[in-house]
């Protein structure tokens, strides 16, 4: 892999984490540069602007429930495990103010562990596979997105699409999510893979819930697919003008 990236011209890196690991591994510094993808949930809010509505300010309303949303696919790498796991470890005094909503395709076997939750919650909706459409009605009224990865994920489009919609992210602090998600400005970060950081972070939320509000003020949308394609084609012509005038090379030999 690493003889076939040197023979490119050049390295595009969805993250500065992925940048970062082409270096480590030994890349020439010069042709790796660090391009986040676009995300279609743009056209989507757009299409549907009144669902991806705000709700009412805990500044107005400070004794309302914390209203929290995983959206995705359960499985190992995505975390659902450790925010039950999170959640079992506060006292009723905050499982109170949370109201947990769970939208996880093939999220059966993981129900069992929310629901002996439900007496303590404010509130709790679980259910499982989703359409992409359905994801500004989702996420409209909620305060809070959480992304509990436990791997290095490069450039995770739920980060993009809870920002698409205006919700502030709780997520690891793992791979490419510190690139987008800054601590106490547009989220929350935690240490990956611990439940006792990410139940810290939930506490913290439930003392200090107009920091909700102040962190969805300096939410911005994330890059369009039509942005990013701009930016590619800009790329590549800016690569192609390089090559008048020079002859061709072969492309490099993988393997004996």
């Amino acid at each position: 892999m690493l003889a076939m990236l040197d023979g490119c011209d050049s390295v595009l890196a969805v993250s500065g984490f992925v940048r970062d690991k082409f270096l480590s591994m030994g890349l020439e510094p010069s042709r790796v540069r660090a391009l986040p993808i676009g995300s279609r949930i743009n056209e989507v809010v757009g299409a549907n602007r009144e669902l991806a509505f705000a709700p009412a300010p805990f500044a107005d309303t400070p004794d309302r429930p914390i209203r929290l949303v995983f959206l995705g696919y359960n499985n190992h790498y995505k975390g659902l495990h450790v925010l039950a796991d999170a959640l079992e470890l506060l006292t009723p005094d905050y499982l109170r103010r949370l109201s947990v909503t769970v939208h996880a395709h093939q999220g059966q076997p993981m129900q069992w562990r929310f629901e002996r939750l439900r007496p303590r919650l404010a509130d709790l909706t679980y259910q499982y596979a989703y359409d992409y459409s359905d994801i500004p009605w989702i996420l409209g009224g909620r305060d809070l997105v959480v992304v509990p990865s436990v791997w290095w994920d490069n450039a995770p489009q739920t980060v993009f699409e809870a920002f698409g919609c205006g919700v502030p992210v709780l997520a690891a602090a793992l791979g490419g999510i510190p690139d987008f998600v800054r601590h106490r400005h547009n989220g929350l970060l935690f240490r990956g893979n611990d439940r006792y950081d990410l139940a810290r972070r939930l506490a913290e939320v439930v003392r200090e819930p107009t920091l909700l509000d102040a962190m969805r003020a300096n939410v911005m949308a994330p890059k369009g697919i039509a942005e990013h394609a701009a930016e590619l084609e800009a790329h590549y012509a800016t690569l192609l003008s390089r090559q008048v005038g020079r002859p061709a090379t072969p492309a490099a030999r993988v393997g004996p």
